[in-house]
């Protein structure tokens, strides 16, 4: 077993290190938006973070920068439902934490809930997308809950609800 701090070793030569090396086994983050990739040979198979699995785990594990993780090699994926190479998922997980700076600025504590505010007006024209974002907010979900149970992706809804936030027509608190 191989363990450490991702402050100390940053999530992304970690998984650098295990993929080149073609491990297979469970890499585990415990850290509130953590989760678990499985790897096979040099590819990453399977992801879970939450209630989410496949891309989306993926992409909400590239949010991390803090945490502990653990990998317990040959472990095997309960399912599979991604099929990376190391160049490709590098790539793909890279991508991801860049995006995920200023989203994280934004909405840091995963534990809090957002309503409307006072400036939100019920005839708000909002897209297909918006809506599916918008739909979970003043429902009393942390927006841990709020992300596992939407239809978008992390990052997707997230961005979503940015320019809502930004203009104070919804608040976390």
């Amino acid at each position: 077993m191989v363990s450490g701090d991702l402050q100390v070793f940053p999530l992304l030569p970690v998984l650098q290190m295990l993929l080149s090396s073609r491990r297979t086994g469970q890499f585990v983050v415990e850290h509130p938006r953590g989760g678990s990739l499985w790897l096979e040979h040099g590819e990453i198979v399977h992801a879970r973070s939450g209630d989410l699995k496949g891309e989306a785990a993926l992409q909400l594990l590239g949010s991390l920068d803090s945490g502990t993780f653990t990998f317990e090699a040959d472990r095997p994926a309960p399912a599979r439902t991604l099929q990376l190479r190391q160049d490709a998922a590098m790539h793909r997980m890279y991508l991801d934490s860049e995006a995920w700076a200023e989203l994280l600025r934004l909405f840091p504590d995963w534990s809090r809930t957002l309503r409307f505010s006072e400036r939100w007006v019920e005839a708000q024209p909002v897209t297909r997308q918006q809506y599916l974002a918008l739909s979970q907010v003043g429902h009393g979900q942390s927006l841990r809950s709020m992300v596992n149970h939407n239809e978008l992706p992390p990052r997707v809804m997230l961005e979503t609800l940015k320019p809502f936030l930004a203009n104070g027509l919804i608040e976390v608190i």
